[in-house]
């Protein structure tokens, strides 16, 4: 019963966050306009602001948040560290590298070889840091500090490659920041595309990966395979990492979060871990854009300044708890 409320207590906040980024925003339109555009047939300006605009905005951060969430269940899961997060470790800074190259105008592409190649650069980074994973046993503490090394690495570069190329600063913004200001339905095909087989597959193998939380020697007597466990998660977590940073750019402490309270509001139990760690992940990501969208509104800030408002004291509380 308790579970039931919980996740009934999640989607009504969804639901309400959602009618706010629908409904509210500097506009001069009143609410019986919105609701008018909603609704008609004809392609008049309320209709494109509420179909070509404020919907696909709301529907792209909520499916960004359940992909950093759940990607962030799986690096915790399998690398035993309680500060896993898919863009501080450096895993999104693949797809940001490949992304500032394409902006910088290095490569031209089609739009679904863009996001294959974000999904593909954050894939080789996830599988880089589970070989260190694996081959080092790496306690959490040196893990952490080599992986936020490694985020730090991967946003100098593609800052780097940003500079070679004349690109317009709010495109910068919304890679290194993160932003929603270009959300549209083919993004959110391609997160669907994404998100629900990589959802199944995690819920199908989600028992084989709590073992490595105990260590691969007592993972192996349990007749499990740390290593290729391992690379199974981390590979997913990569594929997530790309397909979020490439519909909105790199969010921190998402990930951090949304498997932390997961536990504390549903427990360990791993199917409920990682339901869970997927729609908080939405719905603190859906939070943070409209809390970016308006707060100083027209003025839009950065949607992951207003996610590290939330995630950086969770960090820094972790790190105290870490020994």
């Amino acid at each position: 019963m308790r579970l039931l409320i919980s996740y009934i207590s999640f989607f009504l906040i969804i639901t309400s966050f959602a009618l706010v980024g629908l409904f509210i925003g500097p506009t001069d339109a009143t609410l019986s306009d919105l609701i008018n555009g909603l609704f008609r047939s004809d392609d008049g300006p309320m209709k494109i602001v509420v179909w070509s605009i404020r919907i696909p905005r709301v529907i792209l951060s909520l499916l960004t948040g359940c992909c950093l969430g759940l990607s962030g269940a799986l690096i915790q899961l399998s690398s035993r560290s309680s500060i896993g997060d898919p863009n501080l470790f450096g895993i999104g800074g693949g797809a940001s590298i490949f992304l500032a190259a394409s902006y910088a105008g290095i490569f031209v592409l089609d739009e679904h070889w863009i996001f294959l190649g974000s999904i593909i650069s954050s894939l080789i980074v996830s599988l880089i840091l589970s070989r260190l994973i694996s081959s080092k046993d790496l306690t959490p503490i040196k893990l952490a500090i080599m992986g936020i090394a490694l985020g730090t690495l991967t946003v100098s570069i593609g800052t780097a490659v940003i500079s070679f190329g004349r690109v317009f600063p709010g495109q910068v913004i919304g890679l290194v920041a993160g932003s929603f200001t270009s959300s549209n339905w083919d993004k959110i095909v391609y997160l669907l595309i994404i998100l629900i087989p990589v959802l199944l597959i995690t819920f199908v193998l989600s028992k084989r990966f709590y073992p490595i939380m105990l260590g691969d020697v007592l993972s192996k007597s349990l007749g499990v395979n740390p290593i290729r466990n391992r690379n199974i998660a981390m590979s997913l977590a990569g594929i997530l990492s790309g397909a979020s940073v490439y519909a909105g750019g790199l969010i921190g402490f998402v990930g951090l979060i949304a498997p932390h309270l997961s536990r504390k509001i549903l427990g360990n139990h791993p199917s409920h871990l990682i339901l869970g760690s997927t729609i908080l992940g939405g719905l603190l990501t859906l939070f943070s854009d409209q809390l970016a969208r308006l707060l100083f509104a027209p003025t839009e800030l950065p949607v992951g300044m207003a996610s590290t408002i939330l995630g950086a004291p969770m960090m820094m509380y972790l790190a105290w708890r870490l020994k």
